[in-house]
């Protein structure tokens, strides 16, 4: 990956902090509710893997097409779905038939968050948390 391909934090931080300067404190305050709400959901198990899953795919998925792609227990994902579908990330439909079929869609909120995985991605491709792994860095 280029340099050029990876965004500039300096840039990103000082955007994140012109959009700060521009909420009152109630803003704000609700602001960092909703992020810690978010990250609190995400960090469950499977809940990020399945969002990405849905960022990367167009269309509705099954639940077994979601089971079957992240090898998880039925129980884990049918909580898991239920939450974000509560949360309001993803829509759930089922359909009156035999064998029942459920299909489930990202939301526009959900939408909303695949730059982040992206960028997320983009990172672990440049940076490794531990240093436990030998990354490959540009010019090397």
């Amino acid at each position: 990956m280029s340099g050029d391909d990876f965004p500039d934090p300096e840039a990103i931080i000082e955007r994140g902090r012109r959009y700060r300067d521009r909420l009152d404190e109630y803003g704000e305050n609700q602001q960092k509710e909703t992020v810690t709400e978010l990250f609190t959901l995400l960090g469950r198990a499977y809940a990020l893997p399945v969002l990405h899953l849905f960022s990367m795919n167009e269309g509705p998925l099954r639940f077994s097409d979601i089971e079957e792609r992240l090898d998880v227990s039925p129980t884990t994902l049918s909580k898991r779905l239920s939450e974000l579908t509560e949360a309001g990330l993803l829509t759930r439909r089922s359909y009156d038939e035999i064998p029942p079929r459920v299909e489930y869609e990202p939301t526009d909120a959900a939408n909303g968050l695949a730059p982040v995985f992206i960028h997320l991605y983009e990172w672990a491709s440049v940076y490794d948390l531990y240093g436990e792994v030998d990354v490959p860095r540009e010019n090397d």
